[in-house]
């Protein structure tokens, strides 16, 4: 099929016969006068869009792009929000129609032609059903592996290492500023490259086949709706079409709000459900030997199975944070979080208080409104007096006396 093959080539298809089965339900809508197969169509109408945009969105989130530097990886998630909300928009439209309805009563004029094309509805989506049943459950099975980037010095798979360094691939840099250190570290291509389309959810393709099962059960609904009509002698029987379309209503409703509330999740950056960010930290702690401290922790999903997450981890030099690099990194792999960045802080104290971060900013710290957390509050100094012994250079040890200055500063003396 040359370049529109899998994802691509099930787009197109179910696109054509989508459209197609739209111009139908839509003209044997205002024949029979029936407001189920109205409201279908403009379901089915919902679907065209929906596929419109899943089509773009797998083609715009392989490009490669130097402006946006994780590329159009969110492109599926941005087209599964706008499916979203006019799918919810739609429903807003059927159900004012339906009270109309069941107010007014209106007639249907041929309920065999509505049920005819009902039938036809079914199969088509039941057609849909099966191309896109796969990507229901939210995650791809495809053969693609994980992208792993790592932001930490000396923390790459040995194997991976050394194929990078043969082509040329591996950069490192130390920069040292205000007593600290900051490592970081490129792997190969293939190490770094967190965008892999084969392995992650694709929550636009969920969105899709949530549409087609939205209007599987409009068909299901059509139909009953033209049996109760054709067989059924009794005055309510003109009622159960606007009442039938409600209940698509609530159906597709049932459907779109969770996947609009997850698509936005993502889009505004939280953190995903499954991970506990405080928990993290405490675990990070107590389990790798030589962390101090972690804050600025960030954690958020770019799209799918693709999440990314920064830190700063306190230690007391750089021979211990190449020492506890590989383990900060396993660590974090078994959280599920396989691209991180991490700024190391060292500290001549085994344990400092006052302002979280170390090097925080400038010295001038003009710059500190700019930064990501400027609107979180300092960590609250030390209460009263803590007595510590400085590590490295003093002979025996001189004791640090630290108390409490101001409400968001601590002043340090060092005791005769």
């Amino acid at each position: 099929m040359g370049k529109y093959t899998g994802k691509s080539c099930r787009l197109i298809i179910m696109l054509s016969l989508t459209f197609a089965f739209f111009l139908v339900e839509m003209i044997y809508g205002h024949l029979t006068n029936s407001l189920a197969l109205v409201s279908d169509s403009y379901h089915m109408l919902s679907d065209v869009v929906a596929l419109l945009v899943g089509l773009a969105s797998v083609r715009i989130s392989k490009w490669d792009s130097a402006k946006n530097t994780y590329g159009w990886a969110r492109a599926e998630v941005l087209g599964a929000t706008i499916n979203s909300v006019f799918l919810i928009a739609l429903c807003f439209t059927i159900f004012v129609e339906a009270i109309q309805r069941v107010i007014h009563d209106d007639h249907i004029h041929n309920p065999d032609w509505m049920l005819y094309v009902g039938i036809v509805g079914l199969v088509v989506n039941l057609i849909g059903l099966v191309l896109f049943s796969h990507h229901s459950h939210g995650h791809s099975h495809g053969g693609g592996g994980h992208g792993h980037s790592h932001g930490f010095g000396g923390s790459s798979n040995k194997k991976t290492e050394a194929k990078a360094e043969k082509e040329g691939l591996v950069q490192s840099t130390e920069e040292t500023a205000n007593g600290g250190a900051t490592v970081q570290q490129a792997s190969s291509q293939e190490d770094v490259r967190v965008i892999s389309p084969g392995s992650t959810a694709q929550l636009n393709m969920r969105a899709v086949f949530l549409h087609v099962l939205g209007d599987a059960l409009g068909s299901v609904i059509v139909i009953i709706s033209a049996l109760i009509i054709k067989y059924v002698d009794a005055d309510w029987k003109f009622k159960v079409d606007p009442a039938m379309s409600m209940a698509m209503v609530l159906i597709i409703l049932c459907t779109t709000i969770p996947l609009l509330k997850q698509s936005a999740m993502i889009l505004l950056q939280t953190a995903p459900t499954h991970i506990q960010v405080q928990e993290i930290q405490e675990k990070l702690i107590s389990k790798v030997e030589g962390v101090l401290a972690v804050h600025e922790f960030h954690v958020w999903q770019l799209a799918g199975n693709r999440i990314i997450a920064s830190a700063h981890i306190r230690c007391q030099n750089l021979r211990d944070y190449m020492r506890i690099a590989e383990e900060v990194k396993m660590f974090f792999h078994d959280e599920g979080i396989h691209s991180t960045t991490i700024q190391p802080e060292f500290v001549e104290f085994e344990e400092i208080s006052g302002r979280d971060c170390v090097l925080e900013c400038g010295p001038d710290k003009n710059c500190f409104p700019d930064t990501c957390c400027s609107n979180k509050k300092d960590a609250p100094p030390a209460q009263g007096v803590r007595l510590r012994t400085r590590n490295g250079e003093g002979g025996d040890g001189e004791e640090v006396e630290e108390e409490e200055a101001a409400e968001d500063d601590v002043a340090v003396t060092i005791a005769e």
